[in-house]
């Protein structure tokens, strides 16, 4: 095993070799494969350090978004554990959520039935550190203290083990280096994919047809469209000072990127009380800006799907002559469209961006 500093290897070109190939077909139903760690070779673990990859930066968004870092509380009593990374896609981003496991060669991807979502669950340690790696130096959020606490629980158990014999599930690890945690992500918004793994997590793409009076009293149809980002207002677990850790700063820094306000606003739900910030771009400058950085570093959910038809809405706005049946266009749109979406298409996966070395 080569030294390592919070990265792999540059041989480390596993996920890379084994990407399946979907070319012949316009859909795919990948295998439920799991990682087995006994027959994983020290050298074919994959690399943080890649030029130009962006499976880092949108696993980070990912997690960031719909993810969870548990990792056992060492004041607790209850069973110790291992750290653990799941990740909540909905039902039908599944083919999404096996694909992300097939590169990655890392968990499990299992169906809930009749819950209506997928967790893509890893558990086993070389799984766990090969994500915590890919995404260590690209999260932008609060959550980065859970990752803070994977590492520390990584280094401690490298530095207990080291030289040790241990079974060839965890001999790997008990080889390597202690891992240092990277600071926040600050370069720009549109510098990479972050924003398109928390997008694919956090967003939603709307078309909005609603009626007003214009001059004279006349009620004129108009088609709104919004692209939103919602997070919640502060991080879960408070400071070591006793303060809560607010999600402000980032949502600012998207809010300053689109040009747009951001809120916030408060819900019950159940007798409990949620609060949350949220922005909301909705102007043709903004719309703009969303559409150059999501062509740039696409989505790669089914949300995908009403990106790409919420962008040809824009396009019949913004023509001139309007066109009569942009209407009409724009009502038969929204029949098939997020939650009332039943026709699916993933060819925006093969050859996928996170899968390119340039």
């Amino acid at each position: 095993m080569p030294s390592l500093v919070g990265g792999f290897g540059k041989n480390s070109l596993f996920f890379l070799n084994n990407i399946p190939n979907f070319s012949n077909s316009s859909s795919f139903n990948l295998p439920n494969k799991s990682t087995n760690i006994n027959n994983l070779p020290n050298n074919n673990l994959p690399n943080n350090n890649l030029p130009n990859s962006q499976l880092g930066p949108y696993l980070a968004g990912l997690v960031e978004g719909d993810g969870t870092i548990a990792v056992h509380d060492k004041n607790s009593t209850a069973k110790k554990y291992s750290p653990i990374i799941i990740i909540v896609f909905k039902k039908a981003d599944l083919p999404l959520a096996q694909f992300l496991q097939t590169i990655t060669n890392c968990g499990t991807v299992n169906l809930k039935p009749g819950r209506g979502y997928v967790l893509w669950q890893i558990h086993d340690l070389v799984g766990v550190f090969t994500i915590v790696n890919l995404i260590n130096g690209h999260m932008r959020t609060p959550k980065i203290e859970a990752l803070g606490r994977t590492i520390n629980w990584f280094n401690e158990y490298i530095q207990k083990n080291q030289n040790s014999k241990l079974p060839s599930t965890q001999s790997i690890l008990s080889q390597i280096h202690p891992i240092e945690l990277k600071e926040l992500d600050t370069s720009p918004i549109d510098s990479n994919a972050w924003l398109a793994g928390l997008s694919d997590s956090d967003s939603n793409f709307s078309i909005n047809i609603h009626q007003r009076k214009g001059r004279k009293g006349r009620k004129t149809t108009r088609v709104q469209l919004y692209f939103r980002i919602e997070l919640r207002q502060n991080y879960h677990r408070l400071a070591p000072q006793g303060q809560k850790v607010s999600y402000f700063s980032i949502m600012s820094i998207m809010g300053t990127y689109f040009g747009v306000t951001v809120n916030s606003r408060t819900r019950i739900q159940n007798d409990k009380e949620f609060y949350s910030f949220y922005f909301t771009a909705s102007s043709k400058i903004s719309i703009a800006k969303a559409i150059e950085y999501f062509d740039n570093f696409p989505l790669l959910s089914s949300k995908h799907l009403d990106y790409k038809d919420w962008c040809k809405i824009f396009q019949l706005q913004n023509a001139n002559p309007l066109t009569s049946s942009y209407l009409e266009i724009a009502k038969h749109t929204r029949k098939d469209y997020n939650k009332t979406r039943t026709s699916y298409n993933w060819d925006h996966l093969k050859d996928c961006y996170l899968t390119r070395i340039k």
